[in-house]
């Protein structure tokens, strides 16, 4: 509002964006602090290395305060498009290696599930995965998209990223039989992710 105090917290991102454009940096340090936690859990479970997290993370940023973006598609989509492709280029300079540490695992990820244990069992089964499944599945489970927006988000067609969330948990389920029980994988539905890693760490002691 012309000559008024700004409420930064009831406008949306876009706007927050304009502000920030227009020369306002109090907007962008809100814009920051709204979409930078669950960006930057995103990237750790990628990942498994919150020191590459952080630094895709400023990237991210950056690259947002350096752009003139329109108001066609989410800006939160946009930023995790940016961040996801700077993923797959830092795998592919890693030859798809993926280190982990439990200890940074612990310290650094706001998980939604509360038994640390079964979260380590949860990435190690993660890091199994091929890079698409396992985006599509951290996209879908952690961070709550729909499958629509997840198709805008990664610019691919919704037919592609259904067959990779499928592959993926055809996968997991193929791993929870070699390391639990093929009973266990027999009574768990292909959407129901969490009970059927929630039941593979009863099953292995968690």
């Amino acid at each position: 509002m012309p000559g008024g105090i700004i409420d930064y917290t009831i406008l949306k991102p876009f706007a927050l964006y304009k502000l920030f454009k227009n020369g306002d940096e109090k907007a962008f340090a809100e814009l920051y602090q709204r979409l930078s936690v669950g960006l930057f859990n995103y990237l750790v479970r990628l990942l498994s290395d919150w020191h590459y997290a952080e630094d895709i993370l400023v990237e991210t940023f950056t690259k947002l305060a350096n752009s003139n973006l329109n108001e066609k598609g989410s800006l939160k989509a946009w930023l995790y498009r940016v961040a996801t492709n700077a993923c797959y280029k830092l795998f592919r300079k890693n030859r798809g290696e993926v280190s982990f540490s439990e200890e940074t695992f612990d310290q650094h990820l706001n998980s939604p599930m509360a038994d640390l244990k079964k979260e380590i069992r949860i990435q190690k089964l993660l890091n199994e995965l091929s890079e698409n499944q396992k985006v599509v599945i951290v996209l879908k489970f952690y961070e709550e998209m729909s499958y629509q927006e997840i198709a805008d988000t990664l610019c691919c067609p919704l037919g592609t990223v259904k067959s990779r969330m499928h592959e993926g948990i055809k996968n997991l389920r193929r791993m929870i039989v070699r390391k639990g029980s093929p009973a266990l994988c027999a009574k768990v539905r292909d959407t129901d992710f969490y009970n059927q890693i929630k039941d593979l760490s009863k099953n292995r002691g968690g």
